[in-house]
């Protein structure tokens, strides 16, 4: 029973496998014998199943590895231009800068590359007949994608020491940066420092006031006018040794003047110095060529305080080592200033009617004459500073010749009792002045007197010069 059933299900199972062919297998199963005994019911299609040809289409492997081969030839050029580019980049790289052994090795490299794609196109000419048996096509392939990841990775590197020397350049810019920062922050440190002292109130603030008067002021001025007349009599005791006639020099510096005894004309030898070194004692530098902005820009309780220090600071030095250990301070430009002004020839001729002197050697940083210029501008630098700590600050004047002397703003400076001028049809006639030898000046509503040399002759009036 269950044999019949099983013959019956394979029969419903192949019959759809004999549908097309149903006469043909009735002619030929009508001809063969039913083999009843082995359980084979009748009408059974049988369908014979065959294994296929080892080789039923001999060519398609030829044109398989033939793609396969020139796929592996594509790769492989494709690697070797991918290797090529990266040498090329790393002989641009070793130019900039130049590194002679980078050079020659990315040469070397890019020409092994040059060639490999040569011998590549030449195994493409050559067709698959050439590539190994085996596995070559394969082994081909794999290391054309080793050489091209290769080649990407040199690339990558070229790239990478580019950005790595532009980060260098980089961190070298941002340590100069760094350092300029350093030298501007300690220039704003001294300048903070300065500014501190100069708003700082002055040691012995009460006594400040007191030292900031009139009486203070013009008890400096004498000891700086006594340095002056110190000097001008060894200037002129230099001169008279060299040949010079005073008299002459001083003719020639204020010609038509008329002086009461022959050694009066020392007097213009002093003008020409005290007039000299007070010249820009109202400017703030005395003289220097400034940035006015910048001066205008400082704050009037700052420039005072700072002037008031540097007169305490000043008055306890000793000038000639202050020149030497500091030849580049404001006190040693100002010396050198005075000194040509003072000395040079073109002033020589105006001062002296004569150039012939030429230098004197006394004169000179080493002659005895230099240590009395420094004394007499040291005594006129701290009065000057002592002026600008004044508010408001002093003010400085001077007469010019033919004006007629006032006791209120003039002294006479030769002290005579017996000389009060001149007569003009019966009427007593002022004197005149001749010339200012020292500078007055007006602190606040106080008047310090001009010395000045009285003319002793008839001369016509002229106005005031201030300065």
């Amino acid at each position: 029973m269950l044999h019949k059933f099983a013959l019956a299900f394979k029969t419903k199972t192949i019959e759809f496998f004999a549908e097309e062919e149903d006469d043909e297998d009735a002619d030929r199963l009508s001809c063969s014998p039913l083999p009843g005994a082995d359980g084979v019911l009748p009408g059974q299609r049988v369908v014979v199943l065959k294994p296929d040809p080892l080789n039923p289409n001999p060519s398609a492997g030829g044109i398989g590895q033939a793609a396969s081969g020139e796929e592996a030839a594509v790769e492989a050029a494709l690697a070797t231009v991918s290797s090529f580019q990266a040498a090329y980049l790393h002989l641009q790289a070793a130019h900039a800068p130049f590194l002679p052994e980078a050079a020659a090795a990315a040469d070397a490299a890019a020409v092994s590359h040059l060639r490999r794609l040569s011998e590549v196109k030449r195994i493409a000419r050559r067709g698959p007949a050439a590539d190994p048996p085996g596995d070559g096509a394969l082994t081909a392939h794999l290391e054309a994608q080793v050489r091209e990841n290769q080649a990407l990775l040199r690339s990558f590197d070229a790239v990478v020491n580019r950005l790595q020397a532009a980060l260098d350049a980089k961190d070298a810019a941002a340590a100069a940066l760094r350092l300029d920062l350093e030298a501007l922050d300690d220039a704003n440190a001294r300048l903070s420092a300065r500014l501190d002292r100069a708003l700082a109130p002055p040691p012995g603030g009460d006594a400040v006031g007191a030292m900031l008067s009139a009486g203070v002021f013009d008890s400096v001025l004498r000891d700086a006018l006594r340095v002056a007349h110190r000097f001008a009599r060894a200037l002129a005791e230099v001169l008279r040794c060299a040949g010079w006639d005073l008299a002459a020099a001083a003719a020639a510096a204020y010609p038509g003047v008329s002086y009461s005894k022959p050694g009066h004309c020392r007097y213009a030898l002093l003008s020409r110095v005290c007039l000299s070194m007070f010249d820009g004692f109202d400017s703030y530098e005395f003289g220097a060529t400034a940035d006015t902005t910048e001066l205008e820009g400082i704050e009037l309780a700052i420039r005072r305080n700072e002037s008031l220090q540097q007169f305490i600071e000043h008055s306890d030095a000793d000038p000639m080592e202050l020149m030497n250990s500091s030849p580049d301070c404001d006190f040693a430009q100002f010396c050198d200033r005075k000194y040509k002004q003072l000395i040079h020839p073109g002033i020589e001729s105006s001062l002296f009617g004569n150039s012939e002197c030429g230098t004197l050697p006394v004169m000179s940083v080493a002659g005895p004459l230099y240590e009395l210029f420094v004394a007499m501008a040291s005594s006129i630098w701290t009065l000057h500073r002592l002026a600008w700590a004044y508010d408001p600050e002093v003010g400085i004047f001077q007469v010019s010749r033919g004006t007629e002397f006032s006791t209120v703003y003039m002294e006479n400076i030769v002290r005579s009792k017996g000389f009060s001028g001149s007569r003009e049809l019966g009427k007593a006639v002022r004197p005149k002045v001749g010339f200012t030898v020292v500078p007055g000046f007006r602190l606040g509503g106080t008047v310090i007197q001009c010395r000045v040399y009285l003319d002793h002759g008839k001369r016509e009036e002229e106005t005031i010069d201030s300065i």
